[in-house]
């Protein structure tokens, strides 16, 4: 739906005028209009008109009043979908009366002091002074003490030029079908009213059968019903008053069916067929091409035939005879080919000068091989152990098609054929390809690593694998099992997004060995190897020096660490030139609170990671990075921060390309 910008601002008018509202609208297929306002649908009755068509809607409301004031809403359906837009319309009026009783306040034999209220409706424009009236109750009349002006005043007609702005709806390419009417619509202003005349192509147009002329100033309206062909081209307003003149134009475009061809000729004719020509001879492939030409000339000329702008001579062709007689030359081509399509020129020259005259000639043939062909492009396909060939489609109109039902793993080879009137061209073959997704599944990770033990639970850490599939990890699937027993069981139900987890409820004494799977879109991959066997017991405090704190209380030992990663990295949101980012608080402290967060991007043509939250770390689970460039682009990560360090980096799943949507609250901006 597109609608003119001052009629989303808010349109304001003055009672008693007539206010047309009109919205261009598209969709396949031809969508419908409702017009609402306070609840309740408008329908064409009383001062409302509604019209519409399948390109436009148009509400037109007679002699606004104070109530007319409010929103309206245009939804615009079919069934793919529905828009709505709101429209606001203003219509001004005088105050209504003050709001009583008159209180007064005090009485002198000079004066009286009175009081009022403003009146409940100001006429949609502030109240700007009261007048007071008086009589004296024995009198029937109302008014003022007489005043005298200070100075004459000379009584004239403020002036202004015309001012001519026609509809949204006609600033552009108005487009209509034979049959149809053609509505030009406007505003026209100026002191005094303008004198408007309409013109199309250098002739002023009048109204008339189907011309309908409407001037209600400020409103103005050209119809033209029926519309022909020959009614396309420029149609101009121009108004003018002793001020000066204005102008505007619309364009407009009748479509039609096309008209006849021009110039049929028969070149030759058989017992069952006959060649119709329009100034070009048009002949199957096999087919003779034959030519014949009038030569007249005195002395007699000499004929000579050639064929396109490089005069090739036709006579040491074995397919061509060429006959020229006292007043004619006929020429003959045997078994036409694609290739012998082009222009032949006769050429006759005597002593007294010479004449050339030609023939375009098109061989219709079955078409050649289909050029570069990928294996997006489909049309039939087998299997490449089975050699036999089966069709998918025998009327694609497009270059390309969606083959479905593959089965995965089996090896195919595709072909496509051109078809036309002449028949079918030679297919042309894809290599050989194995039905698969885009992606691969992931390759495997390195066996994942013990780092905090109990005797009723471990705190399990792993790396990304090196390969993803060319996909981004989407989680992890972590597997545990007693050391003597064959059985893998997931530690989770659901996959885990981060590189770190919690298996609980192990049973004292134990020995446990886990092994981790990484999944994309394409599925999941093949398990890490095991990690090394660890016992489900309390652990034992032994201190040493490093980069880890230790925490010894009466009855444990607390080994502190880096954070896990955060959880769920996503983009909520985008503009052209920020993007909005939220995570959740890693599964895995570290065994130290969690005191911020760390957020990079980097532009996805560049290996330069920048750190867009300055100085200070975050303290909220979200983030938008600003200054971004519109239509770039980039990947983000976030770290999660803890007194010993910073977690490793949680990705933000695919790169993401900024897009002008919602405006977001700049936060910080990163200078990329």
């Amino acid at each position: 739906v597109e609608l003119d910008v001052k009629l989303i601002e808010g349109l304001v008018v003055k009672a008693g005028t007539t206010v047309r509202l009109p919205a261009i609208m598209r969709g396949v297929p031809v969508p419908t209009a409702k017009w609402v306002t306070d609840d309740i649908e408008i329908k064409t009755e009383g001062r409302h008109k509604i019209e519409t068509d399948n390109y436009s809607t148009v509400l037109t409301i007679k002699d606004c009043v104070r109530k007319d004031t409010g929103e309206y809403l245009l939804t615009v359906s079919n069934s793919a979908g529905s828009k709505t837009v709101a429209l606001h319309l203003t219509v001004l009026d005088v105050p209504g009366p003050p709001t009583g009783p008159i209180n007064i306040l005090e009485v002198t034999p000079e004066h009286m002091v009175i009081s009022w209220r403003p009146p409940k409706d100001d006429g949609g424009s502030p109240i700007i002074n009261y007048i007071v009236e008086k009589r004296q109750s024995k009198k029937e009349t109302w008014g003022g003490e007489p005043r005298e002006l200070a100075e004459t005043v000379l009584a004239k007609d403020i002036l202004s030029p015309p001012e001519v702005n026609l509809d949204v709806t006609c600033r552009d390419l108005i487009t209509v079908r034979v049959g149809q009417t053609i509505r030009i619509t406007g505003k026209v202003k100026g002191r005094p009213d303008p004198e408007i005349t309409w013109s199309k192509d250098g002739k002023v147009l009048v109204q008339e059968k189907r011309v309908e002329i409407a001037h209600d100033l400020p409103n103005v309206e050209l119809q033209v019903k029926e519309a022909k062909r020959s009614d396309h081209g420029k149609y101009i307003i121009a108004a003018k008053n002793s001020c000066g003149h204005a102008q505007a134009f619309a364009i407009v475009n009748v479509l039609d069916r096309p008209g006849p061809c021009q110039n049929l000729k028969i070149s030759y004719v058989t017992k069952d067929s006959c060649m119709i020509l329009s100034g070009v001879l048009t002949v199957k492939a096999g087919d003779p091409i034959r030519i014949e030409a009038g030569v007249r000339g005195k002395p007699q000329p000499e004929v000579v035939w050639t064929k396109d702008k490089d005069a090739t001579d036709l006579t040491r062709s074995p397919r061509i005879s060429i006959e020229t007689t006292s007043d004619t030359s006929k020429f003959v081509l045997t078994k036409s080919r694609r290739s012998d399509g082009g222009k032949y020129v006769i050429t006759a020259s005597n002593t007294a000068g010479s004449f050339v005259a030609y023939a375009t000639v098109i061989v219709l043939d079955k078409p050649g091989p289909v050029r570069n062909l990928k294996v997006t492009d489909i049309s039939k396909k087998c299997e490449s152990k089975r050699m036999v060939w089966s069709t998918y489609s025998s009327s694609v109109l497009t270059n390309y098609a969606n083959v479905t039902r593959l089965i995965e793993g089996n090896e195919y080879i595709f072909r496509v054929r051109a078809e036309n009137k002449m028949g079918t061209g030679p297919p042309t073959e894809t290599q050989p390809i194995i039905a698969k997704t885009k992606y691969d599944r992931p390759g495997r990770p390195d066996p994942p690593e013990v780092t905090r033990v109990n005797k009723e639970e471990m705190t399990v850490v792993w790396n990304p694998p090196e390969y993803d599939g060319g996909k981004s990890i989407t989680g992890y699937i972590l597997e545990k099992k007693e050391k003597r027993s064959l059985r893998w069981v997931p530690v989770t139900k659901t996959a885990i997004p981060e590189r770190t987890v919690k298996a609980t409820g192990l049973q004292e004494g134990t020995e446990y060995e886990f092994r981790v799977i990484a999944l994309n879109k394409a599925g999941p991959g093949k398990p890490s190897a095991p990690s090394k066997a660890v016992y489900a017991r309390d652990p034992q405090c032994k201190l040493k020096v490093s980069d880890i704190f230790y925490v010894i209380s009466k009855y444990f030992c607390t080994t502190f660490n880096p954070p896990g990663p955060p959880a769920f990295p996503k983009v909520v949101d985008s503009t052209r030139n920020s993007i909005s980012l939220s995570w959740s608080k890693p599964a895995y402290d570290g065994g130290s609170p969690i005191i911020g967060y760390l957020v990079e991007a980097k532009r996805v043509d560049t290996d330069n990671w920048v750190r867009c939250n300055l100085p200070k770390n975050l303290q909220a689970t979200r983030f938008v990075v600003t200054g971004l460039i519109e239509d770039t682009e980039y990947q983000f990560r976030v770290y999660a921060v803890n007194k010993i360090g910073y977690s490793d980096p949680s990705d933000v799943p695919d790169t993401h390309t900024t897009s002008s949507q919602l405006t977001l609250i700049p936060s910080y901006v990163v200078k990329m």
